[in-house]
């Protein structure tokens, strides 16, 4: 027998973990209430959908189930699926049922059908939920809640009580007639692909097809415009003639920070993509992350790449900004990682006992989006 090569030359194979991924901020959730349900489709669980026409089978093409997936997965963007969730009327608030399938899986988008949407006090329920664990409400409204949001003389409406309470992760489409309006307006948000270049959107403008555009009175625009209402609509924008047929307007959520649509959305990807990020980095170490300068500066460049894609896909963006720290006027590229690697040194010795890194600061400059063009004309 030959001697062995590997008693020379011995290799420890180590494997690099895959770690975490990103988020899908496409997953949506429908809360199903109707009965009653499909063959096989249990009360407590869930079934996905990857196309209308299986909805329409198993619910009719009548049914509100229906009806607000229509909304999702018909006409454009497309987008592929959606999962239902069968609510058990035996539950006893509406956060029984979400907690019970948040359990099971995670989603962003939280949809709901006309007759738990009719009910403010569910309504208020969700939006806390929603706003605790980080999942989009779409709050559509219609019907004589409609007429209520549209009154400027009317402050107890649901629209008006979420901006009371300054709930981020709720907004309301606001329709006559379409239940599920705001349903095909956040398709666009599914759509954004964090990972490519120019991907990310704003809300305002959107078009949806299928979706009827309103004629709107100037009352009921600047009730819905007003900052105790900040609800969000689809009309038709005319100008001496000539109407644009459709386009969604004033996009906010209800939020105490005054945030579009977008700024929620698109924080709430960063923050996911950061974490991501930076747990792969110390998790997937053959070795381990030393709690030194080189240690740190690898957490470092690890936000840094984050910061990078999300100026890339324009979320984040160039601006002159005053300095809190100095008061000095400063150009930023769209953000700006304050720590150095040489604060590890600095640690408090029960912070380096507790195995920490040092705190990385970084300040972040969306780069927003232009909604209105403002001209000075001088003439002469």
């Amino acid at each position: 027998m030959s001697y062995p090569a590997d008693r020379i030359i011995q290799i420890n194979a180590r494997i690099r973990a895959a770690g975490l991924s990103n988020a899908n901020f496409a997953s949506a959730y429908l809360f199903v209430t109707e009965t009653p349900l499909p063959v096989g489709f249990a009360v407590d669980t869930a079934r996905t959908y990857f196309d209308l026409a299986d909805i329409g089978t198993d619910f009719g093409a009548s049914s509100e189930t229906y009806k607000a997936a229509e909304r999702w997965l018909g006409g454009i963007p497309r987008i592929n699926e959606i999962t239902l969730w069968a609510v058990n009327p035996t539950d006893a608030t509406i956060t029984d049922t979400l907690n019970k399938a948040r359990n099971i899986n995670w989603w962003y988008w939280s949809f709901f059908t006309e007759d738990v949407l009719s009910t403010p006090a569910d309504v208020l329920l969700i939006a806390q939920w929603c706003e605790s664990n980080g999942s989009m409400f779409v709050n559509n409204q219609t019907g004589t809640s409609a007429t209520a949001i549209r009154n400027q003389n009317t402050t107890d409406d649901i629209a008006s009580q979420l901006t009371t309470l300054g709930i981020r992760h709720a907004f309301t489409p606001v329709h006559a007639t379409d239940a599920y309006a705001g349903n095909a307006l956040v398709k666009y948000f599914a759509k954004v692909n964090y990972s490519a270049d120019k991907s990310t959107i704003t809300g305002e403008f959107k078009k949806s097809p299928g979706v009827a555009a309103e004629n709107l009175t100037s009352s009921q625009i600047t009730a819905m415009e007003s900052d105790t209402k900040k609800a969000v609509f689809y009309t038709v924008v005319d100008l001496q003639g000539s109407n644009d047929n459709g386009r969604w307007l004033n996009t906010f959520t209800h939020s105490t920070f005054g945030e579009y649509i977008d700024d929620v959305v698109n924080l709430d990807a960063f923050i996911n993509f950061l974490t991501v990020a930076l747990y792969n980095a110390l998790a997937n170490q053959t070795t381990k992350l030393a709690q030194t300068p080189v240690g740190q500066a690898v957490l470092i460049g690890t936000a840094r790449n984050v910061c990078e894609q999300f100026v890339r896909n324009n979320y984040l963006g160039p601006r002159n900004y005053i300095d809190p720290d100095d008061a000095v006027e400063k150009f930023t590229a769209g953000y700006e990682i304050l720590t150095v690697p040489e604060d590890i040194l600095d640690l408090s010795d029960s912070d380096r006992d507790a195995r920490k890194s040092a705190p990385i600061r970084i300040r972040i400059f969306r780069a927003g989006a232009i909604h209105q063009a403002i001209v000075d004309i001088d003439v002469f």
